[in-house]
């Protein structure tokens, strides 16, 4: 699930407020009507460890079991790029790799131009289209904070899941002959922190919503 050396993620000493979640009211179901609440409070699904590099240990975060997005401001973002790195450092990724990418999009024409920056990662779908179209499901959509995750052990380097999500999320690495993509940081949930991109952001405009 994560790349880190250690077993569960350990905060850092004095690790400062706003890396933490905060703790919101939310609905009790989203746009769409569906509920927030990914599993019922008396399901069997609850209790189980994501086994996190094999640390077997179960998180008491009251909003494990609710399903988490990331929310961005594109009038905010300077494209400092802050995401980015955070990102690719946390992942220990190669620089042919980027779970999140920083880009624009413009329009118009002078003097009416408009440019707004945009950083795009997975957006771990309610129904994801990857998990779909893997071949030997590599994909799970977990209850745990309805992430999407994949094994990179089971994947066999196919590609057809980096052609079928349209946010251009699972990341196909030729060099090591297999895909991988952004895990939300799981394991940064399970202690209460936000995912790193989103604490990294310099403006604060990231809010890991529910």
């Amino acid at each position: 699930m994560s790349n880190d050396n250690q077993l569960m993620f350990i905060p850092r000493p004095k690790e400062q407020e706003y890396a933490y979640v905060p703790q919101v009211d939310h609905p009790v179901t989203n746009r769409y009507g569906k509920l927030i609440e990914t599993v019922l409070e008396d399901s069997e699904l609850r209790g189980h460890s994501l086994n996190i590099n094999g640390d077997s240990s179960v998180s008491e975060n009251p909003n494990r079991y609710k399903q988490h997005g990331f929310y961005f401001t594109a009038d905010n973002c300077i494209a400092f790029h802050a995401c980015e790195s955070a990102c690719s450092e946390k992942n220990d990724l190669p620089a042919h790799l980027a779970f999140r990418s920083v880009g624009y999009l413009e329009g118009g024409s002078w003097p009416s131009y408009q440019r707004l920056n945009i950083s795009m990662p997975c957006n771990h779908c309610d129904d994801p289209v990857c998990l779909k179209g893997c071949p030997t499901r590599a994909y799970t959509k977990f209850a745990e904070y309805g992430a999407v995750l994949q094994d990179p052990d089971i994947c066999f380097g196919c590609g057809y899941c980096t052609w079928v999500c349209p946010y251009n999320a699972p990341q196909l690495d030729t060099k090591a002959g297999h895909v991988s993509k952004c895990n939300m940081c799981v394991n940064r949930l399970e202690v209460g922190l936000k995912p790193a991109c989103v604490a990294a952001c310099l403006g604060g405009h990231w809010i890991l919503a529910l």
